[in-house]
């Protein structure tokens, strides 16, 4: 009773406002079931109101810096709220987060909306700062990057040291970045015959949740209704842009196993959905839930090794990179045709990567460092591997390799992954990766192999915004590609991987024009490419070392070369290959041997 109570009590104060910077008047409960009323709070030095949710990923990772500010500056005299405003996110939703990352700022619930829609407020998170007579003097960004490493303005920090030396904010007013507020009643109501049931749910359940589902990386939900609607209108737009699901490549669609690609028909639905007031529609239309199994997806297999585990992820902050080493169990080499992951915490970990290692080298530094595995910057595992062994992102889908074909593990030979955490706004622990082994059970033709085209003569100047670089292989024997996967760092901007072929024609094996550190996985080819003898395989990357790059770690922009830091760059990419004349059920060629 208390939370409907919480919901239905709001009260407006909007006359007698003496100009057009007074901020308007209003109640709205807390979560402690008090009441707040706006005006009680006049001659302060400061009041911040923050509209945000619990579930929007730019609300969640700026949770540590109000935090951190509302230590700073609440003993100044400065007031702070949260106000939730997303009809979507209940009392009681709201009250578990907050105990479980421990927030120090009262939440008010502003259960209708009628709180934003006075303030004007449309997208979460946006600040507003009040003087001591109630007036709006800062609205917008609380600072200007979500990855607190990289912010270069602290708005909202800014406004507050301004309004307590008596100035007036330099900024007053910045465009707010985020998610929409879920407002009651928003979308249309014309009719466009486009349903969830019908059309939407599958669209979901086919690309989405995978890994919008609870308990794992992504910050919400898509696995019912409700939590469908609540979310229309970034579904409608992050699918318009793109940006979600998370597909890089702009070319070769359809050439790919593990594409993530909407059709254009399916972005017409679901913007047609959300401008339509995303109904519901008829349940038997309904297709069934997808069923999301514990077991190995590939199947029994014959054998599964274990990462250590016990590795306390902090509640904020950076994302982190750690490498587990698993030692070889297997007395003899083993060809290796199906490898499939499961993380021990998939609510945290981002991606994982599997390198191996014969030289020994992953165990020192292992052996350095006090915690479970060794530290990582995202570049690799800091060595050169002897070769890799797959890895893993939400929503892959592993598969086996083509009759004849196997990746070859040696004896003693290391397995190194090299683990991507995202941090979830509480202390998470990982309970340590399982790798399921699946050998080979008839001879080996070829083996799986890994070539390099790289270019390690980086020189990037400050303030570069297209810096360009280039790197070749030429292509020794006649080989078939199985799949590529280029590699930069932060200020990477495009990055291209083209086979031009002795003929003179040219394909493209993959092309990403919006680079994202944070999103680098393997390309998979449907069916293998053939590469003649002669091919010139180049990789072409771009970098922005400007100030105007809002990934640039640096501020102001200084020289950037090639290094292991994330800081530091790399022109890099790989294909994996067998050899065409190569069979290993056969005795070796006497030239070869």
């Amino acid at each position: 009773m208390r939370s409907l109570a919480l919901l239905a009590l709001v009260v407006l104060t909007a006359a007698a406002r003496p100009d057009d910077e007074a901020a308007p008047d209003f109640t709205l409960p807390e979560l402690s079931g008090k009441t707040l009323t706006l005006s009680s709070l006049k001659g302060r030095k400061a009041v911040v109101l923050v509209f945000a949710g619990i579930e929007c990923p730019r609300s969640t990772a700026s949770e540590p810096r109000l935090g951190d500010l509302a230590k700073k500056y609440g003993p100044q005299g400065v007031v702070f709220y949260v106000v939730n405003s997303n009809w979507s996110e209940s009392v009681e939703a709201i009250e578990e987060r907050v105990k479980r990352v421990g927030f120090p700022i009262p939440v008010l619930k502003d259960g209708q909306n009628r709180v934003a829609d006075l303030y004007k407020v449309d997208v979460q998170p946006t600040a507003v700062v009040l003087d001591g007579d109630l007036k709006i003097r800062y609205r917008g960004l609380i600072d200007d990057h979500k990855a607190e490493e990289l912010v270069k303005h602290h708005y909202l920090g800014d406004a507050l040291e301004a309004l307590l030396a008596g100035k007036a904010p330099e900024t007053a007013e910045t465009k707010a970045l985020g998610c929409a507020i879920q407002k009651v009643g928003a979308g249309s109501v014309l009719s466009s015959g486009v349903t969830y049931a019908t059309h939407v749910a599958r669209i979901l359940n086919e690309n989405c949740v995978t890994c919008h589902r609870q308990g794992q990386v992504a910050p919400f939900s898509l696995e019912s209704y409700e939590k469908a609607k609540a979310w229309s209108y970034e579904i409608s737009n992050t699918a318009q842009q793109r940006s979600m699901p998370p597909w890089k490549p702009v070319t070769n669609h359809g050439l790919y196993y593990n594409e993530r690609r909407l059709s254009d028909d399916d972005i017409a639905l679901l913007q047609k959905w959300h401008a339509g007031g995303a109904p519901l529609g008829d349940l038997k239309e309904l297709p069934p839930a997808p069923k999301f199994s514990d077991t190995w997806m590939l199947g029994k297999p014959d054998a599964v090794l274990k990462a250590e585990a016990g590795f306390e992820l902090k509640a904020k902050g950076r994302d982190e990179y750690r490498c587990y080493v698993i030692q070889n169990p297997f007395d003899e080499d083993k060809w290796v045709t199906g490898i499939e992951y499961h993380p021990g915490n998939p609510r945290s970990v981002h991606h994982i990567i599997g390198y191996l290692d014969m030289s020994g080298a992953s165990e020192k530094k292992d052996a350095a460092d006090p915690l479970p595995g060794y530290r990582s910057d995202g570049s690799g595992p800091g060595f050169l591997p002897t070769g890799s062994l797959s890895g893993w992102a939400p929503g892959n889908q592993p598969r086996m390799l083509v009759d004849g074909v196997s990746r070859r593990l040696r004896k003693g030979e290391r397995l190194v992954l090299e683990t991507h955490y995202h941090k979830t706004g509480r202390v998470e622990k990982d309970e340590g990766a399982q790798v399921a082994l699946y050998f080979a059970k008839e001879p080996v033709k070829r083996q799986l192999r890994v070539a390099t085209v790289i270019n390690t003569l980086v020189n990037i100047p400050p303030g570069a915004e297209e810096h360009k670089m280039t790197a070749l292989w030429i292509v020794p024997q006649d080989l078939h590609a199985y799949d590529v996967m280029p590699h930069m760092h932060l200020i990477g901007r495009t990055v291209s991987m083209t086979a031009t072929f002795p003929d003179g024609t040219s394909r493209d094996l993959v092309v990403i024009k919006d680079w994202d550190f944070n999103w680098q996985e393997t390309y998979q080819f449907k069916e293998p490419i053939k590469l003649p003898r002669g091919t010139r395989v180049k990789l072409e990357a771009r970098y922005d070392n400007s100030a105007k790059n809002p990934n640039n770690p640096s501020n102001p922009p200084k020289t950037v070369r090639w290094g292991e830091q994330t800081t530091d760059e790399m022109c890099i990419g790989f294909v994996a290959f067998t050899i065409d004349k190569q069979d290993l059920t056969k005795p070796a060629p006497e030239e070869e041997k």
